[in-house]
């Protein structure tokens, strides 16, 4: 194969062209690959929410099972990470909990027979196309009886339920495996700091209580011999405080977590780092950002590419989108939210149309595997002084080297500007000259 550079940008869906060796262009920016490798990158993914298994049961079986292996075989995307919800998320298309009996404390009503009807035979058919697929698994809120309010939508944890509600997530693990479907991962609560003014479902937790109930899950998991790990926080960059804050003061979690979960939605994934050397052993994990259906919803693959990279140069062990697939309104959903799906499926027609999210996928997802050590890029970017007058013009170049170990070296490049950037690389001893296209996220793979 010839060395070459796969682009996405606004004027062309996906172009393929050959790069050639070059002599250096003094004025070019030069890209240089850091020494230290992000390792044991576990795979990207998207959450298969209930919204989600919905639009995927109205599709032709055929049909479904072609966008499927677009997505999941290696011949597609290759994601390899899925996100599920533990009850009803603001992407359901229905409000409940798996116990809506009031005060069950021995859980004698605990049913996932709603999650039977089409969530669990979609995941199940996932299976089949990536059988070794790493699941995660988070609640939205606990039944709402166990919560001040006694609703799903708002309010807080109530402590004298943490221990039912370990015994509750354990059911669900053990309910699904009895499907065949195996869950690797949990965190305890999807965004813990939130009730979203009662909207949707959704469960405020004092650090302290999360922390009693995060060292009872573990052990209620080591006492059952399940082989699950638990995610701490699963929310925003900007409150990195509070999981540090947990692991240092509060007893057993540091041991009862294995890693901590962020979404994008405040502050910057830098912030994050802080956790990373004060707990250096933590893993990092990003669990949730999708695309917005109504602004830039199939073209903002820079964006995508520019989190994605960040959060691979940071050291990240897997990354994961929002909704699988929503419809034309994004939906359904019981939330206040504007969302999409990484693919959109028109109720009417059945057409189907693709996210920036995805494109971005498609230039980076596929080429990065566990055994891939990733090193970041860093530009010298050759700005003329037009930079001091109209410093909003000038974006940074954001980038990944992939070693694979295969002979092919793998850039992933990301250029959210508005002109063209000239860049260069030196590669065993050759010089290699790449043009980025205006608003172009890129794919360069060198030959050894």
């Amino acid at each position: 194969m010839k060395s070459q550079q796969i682009f996405t940008d606004k004027n062309h869906t996906e172009t393929a062209l050959e790069i050639f060796p070059s002599e250096k262009v003094s004025r070019a920016n030069t890209l240089h690959i850091g020494e230290t490798a992000n390792e044991q990158f576990t795979g990207f993914g998207v959450a298969l929410t209930g919204a989600s298994c919905y639009n995927l049961s109205l599709m032709d079986a055929d049909e479904r099972t072609r966008l499927l292996k677009s997505i999941y075989s290696d011949e597609g995307l290759d994601l390899s990470v899925g996100r599920l919800s533990i009850g009803a998320s603001d992407y359901s298309a229905e409000l409940y909990s798996y116990n809506d009996v009031a005060f069950d404390t021995k859980l004698e009503h605990f049913s996932i027979e709603r999650d039977e009807t089409y969530i669990i035979p979609m995941i199940q058919e996932i299976l089949k196309i990536k059988p070794n697929l790493y699941l995660f698994a988070s609640p939205w809120s606990p039944p709402g009886w166990m919560k001040t309010g006694e609703s799903m939508c708002g309010g807080y944890m109530r402590e004298q339920y943490v221990d039912c509600y370990a015994d509750y997530i354990i059911k669900f693990i053990k309910s699904y495996a009895e499907h065949g479907i195996k869950i690797s991962a949990i965190t305890p609560q999807n965004e813990p700091n939130a009730q979203q003014s009662g909207q949707m479902p959704a469960c405020i937790w004092h650090p302290e209580i999360e922390a009693k109930f995060v060292t009872t899950l573990k052990r209620k998991l080591q006492e059952e011999q399940l082989d699950v790990q638990i995610w701490l926080f699963d929310h925003n960059f900007a409150d990195v405080d509070r999981p540090l804050w947990q692991l240092e003061n509060c007893e057993g979690v540091d041991d009862a977590c294995d890693a901590v979960a962020f979404h994008y939605y405040s502050g910057t994934i830098e912030e994050t780092l802080k956790l990373k050397r004060a707990f250096p052993k933590k893993a990092l994990h990003f669990t949730e950002g999708g695309p917005r259906l109504w602004d830039n919803y199939d073209c903002d693959w820079c964006k995508w590419g520019i989190m994605i990279a960040k959060a691979l140069n940071c050291g990240y062990k897997s990354f994961t989108g929002w909704n699988l697939m929503l419809n034309e309104t994004g939906g359904p959903n019981i939330g206040p939210f504007w969302c999409g799906g990484l693919v959109t499926r028109n109720t009417t027609t059945g057409e189907l149309t693709y996210s920036g999210q995805y494109k971005a996928f498609r230039h980076i997802a596929k080429y990065i595997k566990p055994h891939s050590k990733l090193h970041p890029v860093s530009v010298d970017e050759t700005y003329g002084t037009e930079i001091f007058a109209y410093p909003k013009y000038a974006k940074a170049i954001e980038g990944v080297f992939v070693d694979n170990g295969d002979g092919k070296n793998i850039l992933l490049l990301i250029n959210p500007n508005s002109e063209k950037k000239q860049t260069q690389i030196y590669l065993n001893n050759i010089w290699w000259y790449i043009e980025l296209m205006p608003d172009s996220i890129s794919t360069i793979i060198i030959e050894d």
